[in-house]
């Protein structure tokens, strides 16, 4: 084996990897493992029912932002108002893992007593790889694994410092 051969052997990887650069091909970090709670970026809580005057939506995103609408009935009188926070991290990720163990991407999408109809109903909401997810649930119906992952969202919202939007 010749001297220029080894030569070759030894620069070659540096030019194909100078020529991806410049064609363009720029490495990118590899995205989140959709299984896992980093690919999980925006999880929600949605509350109603028949004849409340209000409702509420509340929406947790891993960047930190948090939003809680109260939403108003038109046969009540009551309008909607919004109201901002923030979210921390460690709740955040907390409650993605959460989702994560309870099963909560292989749950039904529905879970409601066949005999009624009014009542009060819930929908748990989750952003996972870019997919919506969203689990509706009617008078308290479904496994417990769905009111434990309820009462945790519930438990971050207690500690989240709403201040209203102005608009």
């Amino acid at each position: 084996m010749g001297g220029d051969d080894q030569a070759a052997r030894r620069i070659l990887p540096g030019i194909l990897l100078v020529a991806s650069l410049s064609a363009g091909a720029v490495p990118r970090p590899p995205a989140p493992d959709p299984r896992s709670s980093a690919a999980i970026t925006e999880i929600s809580l949605e509350h109603g029912c028949s004849g409340c005057p209000n409702g509420s939506i509340l929406i947790l995103r891993r960047s930190g932002d948090a939003t809680l609408t109260i939403t108003g009935n038109a046969r009540f009188g009551t309008g909607d108002r919004t109201s901002q926070g923030r979210v921390a991290p460690r709740d955040f990720e907390e409650l993605a893992r959460l989702l994560l163990s309870q099963g909560f991407f292989e749950l039904k999408t529905e879970y409601s007593d066949p005999q009624t109809q009014d009542g009060e109903w819930t929908a748990i909401g989750a952003i996972r790889d870019g997919q919506e997810r969203k689990v509706h649930s009617r008078n308290h119906a479904g496994p417990p694994s769905l009111e434990a992952i309820q009462r945790a969202i519930e438990g971050v919202k207690a500690r989240i410092d709403f201040a209203p939007v102005r608009g």
